[in-house]
């Protein structure tokens, strides 16, 4: 398979706009698709992740103690999170503790990924190095999902 776009440059330039806008997932699949170097790819993709994790957390703690609406906003996301809390899939992660955190934050389905993880993580009250861990965790754990979904893709596309 050929690579679509040429350049190393270029190819890293895209990759983390599609990182920013679209996620994890559809980055690491744009980066294989293209043939980039995983020694390219998966450090800037757990980098990437890591500059959104304390974004995130300034985000919410600072936007909840000082904006009325942010507050109000929480308050609803609080009585969200406790109806989701009572639908059986939201509870078997829940009842995971920190193994729930992670999965929340590795699967490669929109909606999931460092954002919900991290918006979880402060209504869990995590500490920042203990959320930041299993965010990461997550992370990696996601690059790797992705990365053997994406192969066995091209596999079963190579058959035809």
């Amino acid at each position: 398979m050929e690579p679509i776009i040429t350049g190393t440059g270029n190819l890293i330039l895209l990759f983390t706009l599609i990182h920013f806008t679209l996620g994890r997932s559809f980055s690491v699949f744009f980066a294989i698709l293209n043939q980039m170097s995983a020694l390219i790819y998966f450090p800037l993709a757990l980098a990437y992740d890591y500059v959104q994790i304390p974004v995130y957390g300034m985000l919410l703690e600072q936007s909840s103690k000082k904006f009325f609406v942010v507050r109000w906003l929480t308050h609803k996301t609080d009585k969200v999170i406790s109806a989701m809390n009572e639908r059986p899939l939201m509870k078997k992660v829940m009842s995971l503790g920190n193994v729930g955190l992670i999965l929340l934050s590795a699967l490669p389905i929109r909606g999931f990924g460092i954002l919900s993880g991290s918006i979880v993580s402060f209504f869990l009250k995590k500490g920042r190095v203990e959320g930041t861990v299993l965010l990461m965790t997550g992370s990696l754990l996601g690059i790797f999902i992705i990365m053997g979904i994406s192969q066995g893709v091209f596999k079963i596309v190579s058959l035809f």
